[in-house]
């Protein structure tokens, strides 16, 4: 009962970031407590229209008044949140809500760098303070641990884009990276960057083969740390202790 709790509370978070997600970008007031209305035809929605995940399916992924396409990252927000919440829990993080917190900055930022190719500083700002802050908490990673990560990531995003002048990367991955080192620590944030090159790495090229990006295109690389860091939480220290095994047996 609890993890369908969990599950239910993400679906309704998630679909609370699709509405942020959107004002945000749009710079429209009323981001908490304003009404949410049909992108294309600018109807009212209903309590009816906005139940997470069941009124996209319910409605064929279709607008109820104006029949046009309902955007496909909505639902999938929805419920990619629900299951985080859910894998959250079912992996022992403690403190829960502290951590469900991180899981829903870090679909924020999935989704929001996938979109549009930046990172609000309004969100990132904050989240980085409270990273930070977390780090005095007994059960995450220490202040030492956490600021030795966050340092370590930083640099080296830094170095990309003084190098680059800014064609690989830019401030918002800057950001992200100081946000997750302070969450995994100066160990797991290896893992992570090591995931997030990898995953990045095998997309792109895929989509360069497939011919539905050029070797010019912009192609955001938020997701690609948020797959990473996730990967990290989960698996990070089997993937570490598996590694030093394999180099101690060789």
């Amino acid at each position: 009962m609890f993890f369908l709790f969990l599950f239910i509370l993400g679906l309704l978070l998630g679909s609370f970031l699709s509405v942020l997600i959107y004002r945000l970008h749009t710079g429209e007031t009323g981001i908490i407590l304003g009404r949410s209305f049909c992108p294309h035809c600018n109807h009212r929605l209903s309590a009816k229209d906005l139940v997470p995940l069941i009124s996209y399916l319910i409605q064929g992924g279709k607008c109820r008044y104006c029949k046009k396409k309902i955007p496909w990252h909505y639902p999938v927000l929805e419920l990619s949140t629900g299951l985080v919440f859910v894998t959250m829990a079912l992996s022992g993080f403690q403190p829960l809500t502290l951590f469900l917190f991180f899981s829903l900055v870090l679909v924020f930022i999935f989704f929001y760098d996938f979109l549009y190719l930046e990172i609000p500083d309004e969100i990132m700002l904050p989240s980085i303070f409270i990273a930070l802050v977390s780090t005095f908490y007994p059960t995450t990673v220490s202040f030492t641990n956490g600021l030795l990560g966050a340092v370590i990531i930083s640099v080296f995003f830094l170095l990309q884009i003084l190098i680059s002048k800014g064609r690989w990367l830019g401030g918002g991955d800057l950001r992200i990276g100081a946000f997750i080192g302070f969450i995994l620590g100066w160990k797991l944030i290896l893992v992570a960057l090591f995931m997030a090159y990898l995953i990045g790495a095998i997309i792109s090229l895929t989509l360069i083969a497939t011919r539905r990006l050029n070797r010019k295109s912009m192609i955001a690389f938020g997701p690609f740390l948020v797959l990473g860091t996730f990967i990290a939480l989960f698996w990070g220290e089997t993937m570490i202790n598996w590694y030093l095994n394999l180099i101690f047996i060789y």
